[in-house]
């Protein structure tokens, strides 16, 4: 009786450290599909604007706010790269919010190339005017120059 008092006790630890593993897994899934539906968003607002106008207009405040949860998502996937789970989800989420600017074609070389675009890392809260003050004023050089 002993022995199955025991057994029965071990199981449901088992058990418990199961469904906390799980509920753990699905949970950063969870997170890096919305992380990735946050970018998959702000990709087609600042395709939209760029395409529209030429240009990204850094003094618009939805750009702005686009650029920001750009980095944001960046700094989410950046923490993550190498759990590929993390980038699963993360994908699929920006394939489902970027109104098929993102494919499945193109997705994985869309990813790899934002981890590679050290930029994105310097655009947070704090420094959000500095950085759209001097994008602005690199942009309006290259249209002088573009003339």
């Amino acid at each position: 009786m002993k022995r199955l008092g025991i057994l029965l006790a071990c199981f449901a630890t088992l058990a418990l450290t199961s469904c906390s593993l799980f509920s753990a897994a699905a949970s950063s899934n969870t997170v890096a599909k919305a992380s990735g539906q946050n970018c998959g968003a702000a990709v087609q607002g600042l395709y939209g604007t760029y395409k529209g106008t030429g240009n990204i207009d850094l003094s618009n405040p939805t750009t702005l706010n686009n650029a920001l949860a750009l980095a944001t998502s960046y700094a989410n996937l950046k923490q993550n790269k190498d759990n590929a789970d993390y980038r699963k989800a993360f994908t699929a989420g920006l394939i489902a919010s970027s109104a098929g600017l993102i494919t499945n074609g193109n997705a994985g070389a869309f990813v790899d190339k934002m981890l590679a675009t050290a930029g994105l890392s310097n655009i947070n809260s704090q420094n959000i005017a500095q950085t759209a003050a001097t994008a602005s004023a690199i942009i309006s050089l290259l249209k002088v120059v573009n003339q």
